[in-house]
């Protein structure tokens, strides 16, 4: 049998060290994927679960809406007023960050916008008493209706002062030709109500850093003929 030759050639120091240097980054590569897919999936999770809180939250804001006016006599627009932050009021038409409403001649029922989310003040029937239509106090019992956590918000990224994703305006506004309940059709053996509160929510969805997506609640105050 005749002697074979193998050419035998080993792997040297130059090409050991560039796969080397490949599989650094190709490893970078795939850890820079990694961290960017989990904050992408950690900012979509908070704002889903704030999106799903302003939903389900406007959902019982509108029922407790609908019953403003209910039980007084006549109610008119002195029966409610749209207040700014510091308790000032505001016209007709612009936003604020308080209602507050009579249901009695001496107690009221109230709203409020703040950072923390939408609070109802006196959640029980029988309300707070008040003697006018001012800014409830502190020390009002008050329930949580839609929460926001606007310091995860803010320490994410995904809400900025720009965007104020989670921000709420609350305004009332007087309706030419009227209103009725959603799903009700007005006419003329059923007079229409005559105000509507509106509730501008900023969500997540679709929202960039410049801009968010405002969802509208209107609920018509038909007590208020």
């Amino acid at each position: 049998m005749d002697n074979l030759k193998f050419s035998q050639r080993g792997i040297s120091l130059i090409e050991i060290l560039i796969a080397l240097a490949l599989s650094i980054i190709i490893i970078l590569a795939m850890l820079r994927a990694f961290v960017t897919t989990g904050k992408v999936t950690t900012e979509a999770s908070l704002g889903a679960k704030v999106d799903s809180h302003i939903m389900l939250g406007l959902i019982a804001t509108d029922r407790i809406l609908q019953g403003l006016g209910y039980g007084l006599t006549n109610p008119t627009a002195a029966d409610f007023s749209v207040l700014d932050e510091d308790g000032d009021a505001v016209v007709l038409g612009q936003a604020g960050k308080f209602l507050v409403w009579k249901i009695s001649t001496t107690h009221c029922q109230a709203l409020q916008s703040h950072t923390s989310g939408l609070y109802l003040y006196g959640k029980t029937d029988v309300g707070y008493s008040c003697s006018s239509l001012a800014k409830p106090a502190d020390t009002i019992s008050k329930e949580l209706l839609i929460q926001i956590d606007h310091t995860a918000l803010n320490s994410s990224g995904i809400a900025n002062t720009t965007n104020k994703i989670g921000g709420i305006d609350i305004k009332v506004e007087q309706v030419t030709g009227g209103c009725s309940p959603f799903g009700v059709k007005g006419d003329s053996s059923m007079p229409l109500g005559k105000y509507q509160v509106t509730l501008l929510a900023n969500t997540y969805a679709a929202s960039t850093d410049s801009s968010a997506r405002t969802v509208k609640n209107i609920t018509c105050l038909f007590n208020f003929k």
